[in-house]
């Protein structure tokens, strides 16, 4: 082999060793991006309103959640550990009557590696429309949730079995505009659910909110959030594999505020306090932050 064509296999050989490293760097800052621009900004809102028909929402979320006990049935049990943070992807399209959402979650905490937690599929319809005419809006729904084994067996993330399906129904009532098109003063709403999984007993959800709205641009809400659960067995931190067996219950309140939408989107920071844990963690503090963009060519209702 002449000396020019061993220096024109070189390189060929260092252009594609060259490419290779690039598109590995390149893969590996995506992934950096995927797991850690989160935290920068549980997606899950139930409330009966969609967003505008026809425009898909990204949305970037962080959960962090801080507690410093566990409420057994017996005591309160110092642990430590407490810090934890859920990393949310989601994107959602509404369609008429219809709105489909997926999920993914990473999470990050003792018991767990930064990872994937969870993904989750949400689907709503709407069966009754203020914009319609009539007194209230009324939703119906089902989440499904396929949760990895170490997010089963951690106690910070609420789990019930590998495979998890909830129903529920989500009520509300705007004043003062059309809360379809977020033009409106004041609405409120309540969501009642059932869920079960593969593994013990269902659990409810009751949750509450009212939102002000000032100026399009600026709400508050204030939140109530409400699980119980039908297990039989107390919480018991060294052999726990997931809360489908254990009788929990937890109170959480706090408030909300969006700025938007803007030519950037939605901008959200939430923070709610446990005011009641029975089998559960005690006196969490979880603070949500969020950005929304939606896009999307938005088309007439009757196309």
């Amino acid at each position: 082999m002449v000396d020019g064509e061993r220096n024109l296999l070189y390189i060929i050989f260092f252009n594609q060793q060259t490419d290779f490293k690039m598109r590995a760097r390149a893969a590996a800052f995506f992934l950096w991006a995927l797991c850690v621009l989160p935290a920068l900004c549980n997606a899950a809102d139930l409330r009966p309103w969609f967003g505008k028909e026809y425009e898909v929402e990204l949305g970037l979320s962080l959960l962090y959640q801080n507690y410093s006990s566990l409420a057994t049935s017996c005591r309160r049990q110092a642990t430590q550990g407490s810090n934890s943070a859920f990393l949310t992807l989601h994107a959602q399209y509404p369609f008429r009557l219809y709105c489909v959402e997926f999920e993914a979650t990473a999470a990050a905490s003792c018991r767990q590696h930064p990872g994937w937690d969870n993904f989750r599929l949400i689907g709503r319809r709407q069966l009754l429309r203020e914009s319609e005419g009539l007194p209230a809006t009324l939703t119906a729904g089902f989440i499904l949730t396929q949760p990895l084994t170490r997010a089963l067996h951690d106690i910070s993330s609420f789990h019930h079995g590998h495979l998890e399906g909830e129903a529920f129904l989500s009520l509300g009532k705007s004043y003062g505009g059309c809360a379809e098109d977020e033009d409106f003063s004041f609405r409120c709403w309540a969501v009642g659910g059932i869920g079960t999984a593969d593994v013990g007993l269902p659990w409810i959800r009751a949750d509450a909110a009212c939102e002000y709205n000032i100026r399009n641009k600026h709400k508050w809400r204030l939140i109530l959030n409400t699980l119980w659960g039908n297990g039989k067995k107390p919480l018991n931190p060294c052999h726990f594999k997931g809360y489908g067996c254990i009788h929990h219950q937890s109170i959480d309140c706090g408030l909300r505020y969006t700025y938007g939408p803007c030519c950037c989107g939605e901008l959200r920071a939430q923070y709610l306090q446990r005011v009641y844990a029975r089998n559960f963690p005690d006196n969490a503090h979880l603070l949500f932050f969020e950005y929304c963009y939606p896009f999307g060519v938005q088309l007439p209702y009757d196309y």
